[in-house]
């Protein structure tokens, strides 16, 4: 009976020392800085790390869409001059 509970608890001791659960390094989000503050949502409960990647997502759209106008009117006004 002793040897099945030396066992057990060698088992249990092997089991936690396994690799698989060590951590791993997780490469930490580096998005706009400007929405770095939404960061702290998470300490009233929210998913602050969502929220700035929804938002810093939301600017890039939005960057690359006034990027896009800018040229459009660019070449807009290239075309009408003389």
């Amino acid at each position: 009976m002793k040897a099945i509970i030396v066992l057990c608890v060698i088992a249990t001791i092997l089991a936690g020392c396994s690799s698989s659960s060590q951590p791993q390094d997780v490469e930490k989000y580096q998005g706009r800085e400007e929405t770095k503050k939404l960061e702290g949502a998470s300490a009233v409960g929210y998913d602050g790390m969502a929220i700035r990647r929804n938002v810093d997502n939301t600017l890039n759209k939005n960057d690359d869409h006034n990027q896009d106008l800018d040229k459009a009117m660019k070449s807009a006004t290239d075309g009408q001059k003389p």
